[in-house]
C-alpha cells in the first residue's frame, strides 16, 4: 500500500526496473510490488524472443505466460506507469553484437537479416498491442552499437524507422524512442574516442524523448564528487523535448577495478545531486535501475551491478533509500 501524499509537489517521475533480488517468480513479482509502492515508472528490459517472431515461429508458452503475468499485475497497480525497453543488443559485449539469436540465424549477418529485422518489428507490435505501454524503447543504448559495429548501426537505423512507424499504428498514445549511453556519448566508457553528440540527428523526428542511461563511475568518474557540474545540465542543451534518465544506478560497496568507487554515502550522494537537478532542469523521469541488491549477480559483467540497490538482498535499508522514500511520499504534481 503507497504511503500517504507528504511534502511538497514534484514534478519528477520515480522509476525501478523489474530486476529482482533473486531469480524467482515470488522475487519478480515483488519488484513490480515494490515499484507500486515507491515508484511511479516500472521499467521492463526484455530483449526479444527471437525464434517466437522469426517468420513461421510462433508465440511460445513461455512468452504468454510472461505477457500474462505482467499485465495483469500491470493492471493490479494501475497507478504504476510502464517503460518497456526491447533490448536486442548484448550489453556483456558492448552492444557489439545481437543478443540471443537462435543457431538458425547468420549473427554476423545481425540487423541486416530479414528474418531479425522481421522478428524485431513484429515483437515491438506485439509489445504495443498487449502492454501499450507509456514508453517503449526500442533499442537500448545504440550508440555503443555505432562505436563497435558500424555497419549494424547503419542496419538499425532504418529498422528503427519501420518499427516506430508500426508501434504507433498499434499504439499511438506510447512514447517511442531508442536510448543512448551518456558515458559512451561523451567517448569515456571503454576506449576514449571522440564524443558522438551528432548521433542524435539520425532520429530527430521520429525520437519521443530524449533517453539516457549514465553510470558515471563507469567513465572518467572516481567518486560522486568527481562528477562534473553540467553532466545532466548538458543534456537540456541538446534536447528541447522530453528528457528521460532511462537508468542509473551507483554501487554502494567497491566495484573491482574502480578505486574510490562505492560506498553508501557516496550513493545518497549521487542519488541526492541527480534527483535534485532532474527535477530542476524538468527531465521527465529517473529511473534507478535495482530497487534491491541482485543477489544473483556475482560473477561476470553483471557483478559491477550486484551493489547497485537502494536496499540490501535481504531487504534492510541502505542510507539512499531513506532519501528515496522522502521523495517517493511527496504528491506528484500534475500527472
Amino acid at each position: 500500500m503507497r504511503p500517504e501524499p507528504e511534502g511538497e509537489p514534484r514534478s519528477l517521475l520515480l522509476g525501478f526496473s523489474s530486476l529482482p533480488r533473486e531469480l524467482t517468480t515470488p522475487a519478480y513479482i515483488e519488484a513490480f510490488a515494490t515499484a507500486a509502492q515507491y515508484a511511479d515508472l516500472l521499467l521492463i528490459q526484455r530483449t526479444p524472443p527471437w525464434s517466437d517472431f522469426l517468420p513461421g515461429g510462433s508465440i511460445s508458452s513461455e512468452t504468454a505466460e510472461t505477457t500474462r503475468l505482467e499485465t495483469e499485475l500491470l493492471k493490479q497497480y494501475s497507478g504504476l506507469r510502464l517503460y518497456f525497453a526491447i533490448d536486442p543488443t548484448d550489453g556483456a559485449v558492448q552492444r557489439s553484437r545481437l543478443a540471443n539469436l537462435p543457431p538458425s540465424v547468420d549473427a554476423q549477418a545481425g540487423f541486416r537479416d530479414p528474418g531479425v529485422r522481421a522478428a524485431f518489428v513484429a515483437y515491438a507490435a506485439y509489445v504495443a498491442k498487449n502492454y501499450r505501454p507509456d514508453y517503449l524503447a526500442l533499442g537500448v543504448e545504440v550508440n555503443m552499437i555505432y562505436e563497435r559495429a558500424p555497419e549494424q548501426f547503419e542496419a538499425f537505423v532504418s529498422l528503427y524507422d519501420e518499427a516506430y512507424a508500426v508501434v504507433k499504428g498499434n499504439s499511438p498514445e506510447t512514447k517511442v524512442f531508442p536510448t543512448w549511453q551518456l558515458e559512451d556519448l561523451e567517448g569515456t566508457f571503454g576506449e576514449v574516442h571522440p564524443p558522438r553528440w551528432e548521433l542524435l540527428e539520425r532520429f530527430r523526428g521520429k525520437m519521443d524523448v530524449f533517453a539516457v542511461s549514465t553510470y558515471p563511475w563507469l567513465g572518467e568518474a572516481r567518486s560522486a564528487a568527481d562528477i562534473r557540474p553540467d553532466y545532466y545540465r548538458q543534456l537540456r542543451t541538446r534536447w528541447d523535448g522530453e528528457v528521460l534518465i532511462a537508468d542509473t544506478a551507483y554501487p554502494s560497496a567497491p566495484v573491482e577495478g574502480r578505486e574510490a568507487v562505492g560506498t553508501e554515502a557516496e550513493q545518497r550522494a549521487y542519488l541526492e545531486r541527480l534527483l535534485n537537478e532532474a527535477e530542476e532542469l524538468g527531465f521527465t523521469g529517473v529511473v534507478w535501475f535495482a530497487a534491491l541488491d541482485p543477489a544473483f549477480a556475482t560473477s561476470g559483467p553483471a557483478a559491477v551491478f550486484r551493489d547497485t540497490g537502494l536496499r540490501r538482498a535481504d531487504g534492510s535499508n541502505k542510507q539512499g533509500w531513506a532519501l528515496w522514500e522522502e521523495w517517493a511520499r511527496r504528491p506528484l504534481e500534475g500527472r
